[in-house]
């Protein structure tokens, strides 16, 4: 009897470790998205999955805020609901729209669009935070975040500079001011530190 008590308690948590293992893997949308970006998605012997999403690495590798990790982890959750509010708007569906016209079209439907009061939001949500960022940002902060580019992939945005470095930095700078305007749109307010 004590012998199938400790068996079953085994399997329990066997069982508990799966299900935390399934809720903190990697979405099906950025497994999609490193597929296409060419990128194998893969476990490593701690069953821990490695993928290279750019952003993702940003974080771990405290780019986003050097000095504190705080501040590092909670531009990547701003980031991370851009995404989603990007993925709610299914604006990947939309290819014979232009991004800027949606919405112009006045009272009532708008055509062309999915009618999820869902989407709707998100989209409008996503113009707000154009808006709030500005034409020198936003793209950046697109290609960076949304499209899972790199800060290399960016150095077109500030022609001005011809040094590599610069230009990251300018990027990398851009992209954290970006977030911080952004966070309270996002529905993540930064807090203040007890210890301020």
């Amino acid at each position: 009897m004590n012998r199938s008590r400790t068996t079953s308690g085994r399997r329990r948590v066997q069982t508990d470790s799966g299900a935390a293992e399934e809720r903190l893997d990697a979405t099906p949308e950025r497994l999609v998205r490193a597929r296409e970006a060419g990128e194998h998605a893969s476990r490593d012997a701690d069953r821990v999955r490695r993928m290279l999403d750019p952003f993702d690495v940003m974080r771990a590798n405290r780019v986003l805020a050097p000095h504190d990790p705080r501040l590092n982890d909670l531009r990547w959750i701003i980031g991370e609901q851009l995404r989603r509010t990007h993925a709610r708007a299914r604006l990947d569906s939309l290819r014979a729209v232009a991004p800027d016209r949606i919405g112009m079209t006045g009272y009532g439907p708008r055509p062309g669009l999915p009618q999820t009061e869902a989407a709707l939001h998100a989209r409008d949500k996503l113009r707000a935070a154009e808006e709030r960022v500005g034409p020198a940002a936003w793209p950046i902060l697109t290609r960076i975040v949304i499209e899972g580019g790199a800060v290399r992939d960016c150095r077109g945005y500030v022609p001005e500079l011809a040094t590599p470095w610069r230009a990251d930095a300018v990027i990398t700078d851009r992209l954290r001011v970006a977030l911080d305007l952004i966070g309270g749109l996002m529905g993540i307010a930064r807090g203040k530190d007890p210890g301020a």
